[in-house]
């Protein structure tokens, strides 16, 4: 509760504009459930890391939880508006079965450039949609397949990345009970994504525009990422180089022509940095996951694969735009256990809810 109120005294006292690069110092606190202190820990740095949201901007909607006249939980339902763009843990102290957690974080909104913490994508990269025109020069569709080549070089490369295969099958489509009978997959086996993996699938088109000395050749290229939920991200990158058209000159003419290998450099001058750029700005996005409830549990098919650790704290949205947190209870490479910071929320309230992780450190 103190952390309630010491957030919304920053937040009256901070003019709006502040917020975009504000720091606050706020105090959060937890208390020791059975013999778990670092479960006590987490839940007093999520109570400060709300208090510094609220400090940022964000709209309390909330409502407090007393168990004999003990605060048990707060600040259970707040509107983000702005978020923590970065934290650093100044004290942890314990009093009895109270902890106190004191940060130090950076709220606002985020202008980009902030990353303080990535997650990992585990990618496949399935077959590519290229299409080349009739009208392209012979050299168009071999520039399309090493194009190709070269952005899973560099999906390869990237840090933050496991390439775990290549296919040149399609991105599934069916059912799990329609691919159980396709002869493909019987076959050849299932190329199915995980639910917490990612899906590469570039898409190349070159086409020509216009005519005789207008005549442009045009690059489409299409980044897209699909995840093993449902979520799409996708980039769109376009270029275009002038072909050569007929020559009044003739054959000496065709020796001042733009050459193949520079009308190539141009249209893939810089593609590989580009990719490499979407890559890093989404393996800083958190890890998003739809929560499943059952058999008394809360689960979601992220785990450390995906950059997740046991200090990782959830943040869950629902259609009403409210917050509760949840800390994680249980963590494989695949999977996670999470609990809600409120001890008096059922577990079958979450069960479809969507949620978003926050590294803590802790």
């Amino acid at each position: 509760m103190r952390a309630l109120i010491l957030g919304l005294m920053l937040l009256i006292s901070t003019p709006l504009h502040a917020a975009e690069g504000l720091w606050v110092e706020v105090t959060g606190y937890g208390f020791l459930t059975g013999n778990d202190p670092d479960s006590a820990r987490r839940r007093a740095l999520a109570d400060a890391l709300l208090a510094a949201a609220l400090a940022g901007g964000a709209e309390v909607r909330g409502h407090t939880t007393v168990d004999k006249s003990v605060v048990t939980s707060d600040l259970l339902i707040v509107r983000p508006v702005g978020r923590v763009l970065s934290h650093e843990v100044l004290g942890i102290r314990q009093s009895g079965d109270q902890v106190a957690v004191t940060i130090r974080a950076k709220v606002g909104v985020d202008a980009g450039g902030q990353c303080g913490s990535r997650r990992n994508l585990v990618v496949t990269a399935y077959a590519p949609d290229i299409r080349v025109s009739p009208y392209a020069p012979a050299w168009a569709e071999p520039m399309a397949t090493e194009i190709v080549a070269a952005l899973l070089d560099a999906l390869g490369r990237h840090p933050a990345v496991e390439h775990v295969r290549t296919t040149q099958r399609a991105l599934p489509g069916m059912t799990p009970g329609r691919e159980a009978v396709d002869y493909a997959t019987l076959t050849r086996g299932s190329v199915r994504l995980a639910a917490g993996d990612h899906a590469f699938v570039p898409s190349v088109r070159l086409d020509v525009d216009g005519g005789g000395v207008a005549k442009q050749l045009v690059l489409t290229l299409d980044l897209n990422f699909v995840g093993g939920q449902g979520e799409v991200m996708q980039r769109r990158i376009e270029r275009r180089v002038t072909l050569p058209g007929p020559n009044p000159l003739g054959r000496a003419g065709a020796l001042v022509a733009p050459k193949r290998a520079a009308m190539v450099a141009k249209l893939t001058k810089g593609l590989d940095r580009e990719f490499a750029a979407m890559l890093d700005g989404e393996t800083c996005k958190p890890v998003v996951a739809t929560l499943a409830a059952g058999g008394g549990k809360i689960t979601a098919p992220f785990g450390s694969r995906q950059g997740l650790s046991r200090g990782s704290i959830a943040f869950t949205v629902d259609r009403s735009n409210t917050t509760e947190l949840l800390e994680v209870v249980s963590l494989s490479r695949t999977a996670v256990e999470l609990r809600p910071l409120d001890p008096n929320r059922p577990v079958a309230a979450f069960d479809g809810r969507a949620v978003r992780f926050l590294e803590t450190g802790m």
